[in-house]
């Protein structure tokens, strides 16, 4: 089977240095295994998206030195050819198929409500167990996670992880709020499952502070019968972190790629931090600032 990898950014703020690493490592790790790369702007969440985030991708990649041989070349084949949002039939054809299953439930808690929950130590909240209607304005819809529900996960240095969902996450939201101006759109979690499936996605690269929705995506690939999806190998690198070690966040500062784009900075240091990650990966003790 030919390998099959993919990047795929979110355009909801300037791509920053952590970004930048990890579109790296999935660059190198392309070539390494000879698997032909994707570019995937994950573009379902409209109300984040902004053109200039989205022409920064274009712009970062290449300056990085990066070519893909699947997806958007520029902004207007992105728009005309590419956004997830013409494949909305395709996310909500599997989100009928869990609802039908009995594997979602609807919730009509605040943010601000389920915050307190957390604050309170409850991961999840009792709309699980009212059953409230589906058609119930400023309803999410929600995957039902078990308790006990374990999916396994294969690395693509050798190892195999099993993972219980639960203790990663709460209760994601599958599809978005219902409102007044119509049903609710489908959420990452779905989406990204999708593409990934429909894409023949091989092997993904991914920050360790998604390992949680690597469990919850094969989870549902589990409850859709998605079996090429659970075949698939991840690797999940550590973050870059600030001076402070917190984890850079996609904003207008010193560490987001416009800004050295701008100064005239080379890429040079993040193409080394890559290949120390790489070789940190390989051994187990991955490790890069």
């Amino acid at each position: 089977m030919a390998e099959r990898t993919r990047i795929a950014p979110t355009p909801s703020g300037y791509l920053h240095a952590g970004n930048g690493v990890a579109f790296l490592l999935t660059y190198r790790l392309a070539g390494q295994y000879k698997a032909s790369l994707r570019l995937r702007i994950d573009d379902l969440d409209a109300e984040r998206g902004r053109l200039p985030y989205v022409e920064d991708i274009f712009d970062s990649l290449r300056w990085l030195g990066i070519d893909w041989d699947q997806g958007p070349r520029n902004v207007n084949e992105q728009e005309r050819e590419h956004s997830q949002a013409k494949r909305t039939v395709r996310y909500l054809e599997n989100i009928d198929i869990l609802k039908e299953q009995g594997d979602l439930y609807a919730c009509t808690c605040s943010r601000s409500a389920l915050r307190e929950l957390a604050r309170r130590g409850m991961k999840n909240c009792d709309c699980r167990a009212k059953q409230r209607s589906f058609k119930e304005t400023e309803a999410t819809w929600r995957l039902h996670i078990p308790a006990d529900a374990m999916v396994r996960m294969d690395e693509l240095f050798g190892n195999t992880r099993m993972l219980v969902p639960a203790d990663l996450m709460t209760d994601p939201v599958i599809r978005q709020r219902i409102s007044e101006e119509g049903a609710g759109r489908p959420a990452y979690q779905i989406a990204s499952l999708m593409d990934d499936v429909d894409q023949g996605s091989t092997m993904i690269v991914r920050g360790e502070d998604l390992l949680s929705s690597t469990a919850c995506q094969l989870y549902l690939a589990d409850r859709l019968g998605l079996e090429a999806f659970k075949r698939i190998r991840f690797v999940h690198h550590p973050l870059i972190t600030d001076a402070h070690g917190q984890k850079l966040s996609k904003s207008e500062g010193a560490e987001a790629l416009r800004t050295m784009r701008a100064n005239g900075t080379t890429p040079a240091e993040l193409h080394a931090s890559a290949e120390r990650m790489l070789a940190g990966l390989r051994h187990g003790d991955a490790t890069d600032h």
